[in-house]
């Protein structure tokens, strides 16, 4: 294990705080994590409706692939035993990731209001927990003997003050390299394989659901305008974080966000809006229901219990400061930790610099935390990144609701506005890569039989922009649906590269007559079928938000970096 924290305790009600080494670390380098539509799983409570309508809207507005929408048949409990979190959560959610093929390309996972909150861990006499996100992210994480370290103690007893606390107990290795689907990285013996996992909660599933809301609506408008307020801790214990401000500031200054700042403590502050807000207090006035929070706005409270369970049920039994609260208020993000976590484990206040750099919030959050495997929690959607400039994705030949008459050769190509290229495409059909291609262009033949309907995906990712701020590389796509109607001809084997249906296998053994018609196969050279009435299948992907923005008047204004072009 790698302890995380030294230093000294104090105690103060339910606040059991300790000063930390982590707080040290300089800020991490960007990541490039950019969780897409074909990257991103979501899991739901099968056995509550709210939670699976808000799954099924989710994966709706964001393109999700239908079968990496997860409804599993969950316990309505708060804590779930280490069996029956790898009964009901982990094993049937690896079972549907196989079903669709997609285990190996799911580097993000959202969580929906309805599943539970924690995990209990034994350790020896004594069981611990962490939060079932955190559970989730160690993924296909092992020990030096291959053994999931999953069911290990998740943290130390520690020395602090003289007094033992018990402490988190493995570093976040995220912090280092390049974030992708199957990433791994060794320390000290355990192969870390993790996911990037947040989730939609709340008050109420409604007001869950605004996280989402509040994400779509700022990148319509791309970015969140407002103040950028780093408040100060209420005490030295929750201020801990304080010395990081002026850097950040300094940071945010340089690229061009002058309305960011430092001020002591003020429990009852209104009337700003903000794009993002820092503090750290176990009790706060009216700072959060006094002010406006902008549509992507970010925030992180240094306290204890901003998670625990109370704190989604009912505002009348909050502890401390619910990260509930701040969700009423429309942010798109929080972070806040289920149970005692020591003060050690909150993320590095740089996680605003890298999404304003681009980054999704799963990233910001996520590479920023100093620890996995704890109580950390973070709410919001895993996609949104308000201030990334996507490539734009194009599918010609098809448009939504079209009908497909013949076997249908379409081009996916994209464009990115800022001109760094784009360094990879991928084209779904119904959530099976089809076709991809190094750079921006490629073809693929669609044929459909009578009736078959066809969801086609295309995600596009931006080339890298080699530049010491070390630039995000966002990930953007378009979908559209198709319909086979009666006399559809087929792409032919030398078309598309389709076997013949009576062909053997890739093993030489011979078809089998039950498995139905192969996957089509993963091409970037086209095909030769019929292509007529080519035109543009380009349908933005979230027109009912933008259309919504306009009804209230909203306007779009966006800050860029310095050196930075926002294109046409």
């Amino acid at each position: 294990m790698l302890p995380s924290h030294v230093g000294v305790q104090k105690k103060r009600g339910a606040f059991v705080v300790c000063a930390a080494l982590a707080l040290s670390f300089a800020s991490p380098p960007p990541a490039s994590a950019v969780p897409g539509p074909a990257t991103t799983a979501v899991i739901a409570n099968a056995n509550v409706a709210a939670s699976v309508a808000l799954a099924e809207r989710y994966a709706r507005e964001r393109n999700v692939p239908r079968g990496q929408v997860c409804l599993l048949p969950i316990d309505d409990v708060t804590n779930l035993g280490l069996d029956a979190y790898r009964g009901q959560v982990l094993t049937p959610f690896e079972a549907c990731l196989d079903a669709a093929g997609a285990r190996d390309r799911v580097e993000a996972v959202l969580l929906v209001r309805g599943v539970p909150l924690r995990v209990e861990i034994p350790d020896g006499a004594r069981t611990r927990r962490v939060s079932l996100a955190a559970a989730l992210g160690l993924w296909q994480t092992t020990t030096a003997s291959g053994e999931p370290l999953l069911g290990q103690a998740p943290g130390t007893v520690a020395d602090c003050g003289g007094t033992a606390c018990y402490a988190a107990g493995f570093r976040n290795v995220f912090r280092v390299g390049v974030f992708s689907p199957g990433y791994e990285r060794e320390a000290a013996g355990i192969t870390f394989r993790p996911l990037l996992v947040t989730m939609l909660h709340g008050y109420s599933h409604a007001e869950a659901e605004m996280l989402l809301d509040s994400a779509l609506m700022a990148e319509a408008m791309g970015g969140a305008d407002g103040e950028f307020l780093f408040m100060d801790g209420r005490d030295s214990a929750r201020g801990v974080l304080d010395a990081q401000y002026p850097g950040v500031i300094s940071d945010l200054m340089e690229r061009g966000y002058t309305d960011a700042r430092e001020v002591a403590f003020e429990a009852d502050t209104t009337g700003h809006t903000f794009a993002a807000f820092f503090t750290g207090t176990a009790t706060i006035g009216t700072t959060i229901e006094g002010n406006d929070f902008h549509p992507g706005a970010l925030v992180d409270n240094l306290t204890s219990f901003g998670a625990v369970p109370e704190n989604f049920t009912d505002p009348s039994m909050e502890r401390q400061v619910s990260v509930s609260r701040w969700v009423a208020r429309g942010v798109a993000g929080v972070h806040g930790t289920t149970d005692e976590p020591l003060n050690s484990v909150f993320p590095h206040r740089a996680l605003i610099t890298q999404y304003v750099d681009g980054a999704t919030l799963a990233e910001a959050y996520h590479r920023n935390l100093p620890n996995v495997y704890w109580h950390n929690l973070v709410l919001g959607d895993p996609m949104a990144a308000p201030y990334a400039v996507r490539p734009e994705v194009d599918i010609s030949g098809v448009t939504d609701g079209d009908t497909v008459s013949d076997a249908r050769s379409i081009t996916v190509s994209a464009t990115d506005r800022e001109g760094f290229g784009v360094d990879a495409l991928w084209l779904y059909q119904d959530g099976v890569l089809v076709a991809e291609a190094a750079g921006d262009a490629l073809e693929y033949c669609v044929s459909l039989d009578a009736g078959e309907t066809a969801s086609l995906l295309a995600v596009a990712q931006k080339r890298d922009d080699l530049s010491d701020r070390g630039l995000h590389r966002p990930k953007g796509w378009t979908a559209l649906t198709v319909t086979g109607t009666a006399g559809a001809a087929a792409c032919t084997a030398e078309d598309a590269g389709l076997p013949d249906s009576g062909a053997p296998g890739p093993d030489g053994s011979a078809p089998d007559a039950d498995a139905g018609p192969p996957p089509p196969p993963i091409s970037d050279d086209g095909c030769g079928c019929n292509a007529p009435g080519l035109g543009s299948g380009n349908v933005p992907a979230r027109s009912a938000v933008i259309a919504l923005l306009l009804a209230f008047g909203l306007r779009r204004r966006r800050r860029r970096p310095r050196g930075w072009s926002s294109g046409p």
